[in-house]
């Protein structure tokens, strides 16, 4: 992969606890007309990656659209959430990405009425946080939303009692073999979301893909990740966790307890792409983005230029 130019943005976003100063780098297309269309990029587990985030912003910026790649953890002195999902939460990457669509819409660069946002993984499920209406109840008179939603073996496992989203367009990319992020449960998340009204939902399942296909190589063990696949609860509109396991209602110290307690493993796999595997999911992804208008420079041929990114 070719080194990429960027600038480097910093933010700020209160937590419950203190601020997080956030950091996040912006990678513009080298060419093309302005204002750029923008895909903003939420982190799996393990941070911002090489092979990963920035794979995914040079072949945006190749399509014609610029990407934010934003790093929840660092600020936070956080490295990774592998073994500890509490260390940075997908709320607060939901809320970085949201601090960030407002910088974003102030930059005569980008084009306001086309900024997205993706993730893979826990910025999977972030993403899909992005879009649920009820949520958006929750930001006290936040008035902006993101236009389109693409979320990479997200998490499911807590999914809101009313799916409602905003409508916007939203694709969930899928690994068959995932036993971190299940794909069953992302699947019926998105048959709940179409059926609360948003048709506009694209699924897609790689069927012998394992979780983080973007590492090429043999499937390795991550022995310390913290794995809340059987974890199954609802959000209620109030926030709280509704498990059907034991048919009552949880806050949310309550349901982190008692979800360590009961439904949380340890362990997962991943990996085991391959250069293909890439290639095609990346191609799917822009083929996805141009229908919607995001991608200004992609063609499906163009799929051999990102051959071995």
């Amino acid at each position: 992969m070719e080194s990429m130019a960027f600038e480097t943005l910093t933010f700020d976003h209160p937590t419950a606890c203190r601020p997080a100063s956030v950091t996040a780098t912006l990678h513009l297309p080298p060419s093309g007309a302005r204002p750029f269309p923008c895909m903003v990029i939420l982190t799996s587990s393990a941070g911002v990656q090489r092979h990963r985030e920035h794979h995914y912003a040079q072949a945006l910026n190749e399509a014609g659209t610029a990407a934010l790649i934003i790093d929840s953890f660092t600020g936070r002195g956080v490295r990774r959430t592998v073994a500890d999902q509490t260390l940075v939460s997908a709320a607060q990457m939901e809320g970085d990405a949201l601090a960030a669509l407002a910088l974003l819409r102030s930059d005569s660069r980008i084009d306001p009425d086309r900024i997205g946002v993706m993730g893979v993984s826990k910025g999977g499920g972030a993403t899909l946080n992005t879009a649920i209406a009820v949520r958006q109840r929750w930001r006290n008179g936040f008035a902006h939303l993101f236009n389109l939603h693409i979320a990479i073996c997200p998490g499911a496992t807590a999914q809101h009692r009313d799916p409602t989203t905003h409508g916007r367009p939203m694709y969930l990319m899928l690994a068959g073999r995932d036993d971190y992020t299940p794909a069953p449960l992302a699947i019926e998340y998105a048959e709940r979301m179409r059926a609360a009204g948003n048709r506009r939902i694209k699924v897609k399942v790689y069927g012998g893909a394992h979780h983080g296909w973007e590492s090429v190589g043999e499937v390795f063990d991550i022995k310390d990740a913290e794995n809340w696949s059987c974890c199954r609860n609802f959000i209620e509109d109030d926030g709280r966790h509704f498990v059907p396991a034991v048919g009552r209602t949880f806050s949310e110290p309550e349901y982190q307890a008692w979800a360590r307690r009961h439904c949380v493993t340890r362990g997962a796999r991943a990996g085991g792409g391959s250069v293909a595997l890439k290639q095609r999911a990346t191609a799917d992804l822009l083929d996805f983005l141009a229908a919607e208008g995001f991608a200004p420079q992609w063609t499906t041929p163009r799929v051999k230029a990102i051959n071995g990114l």
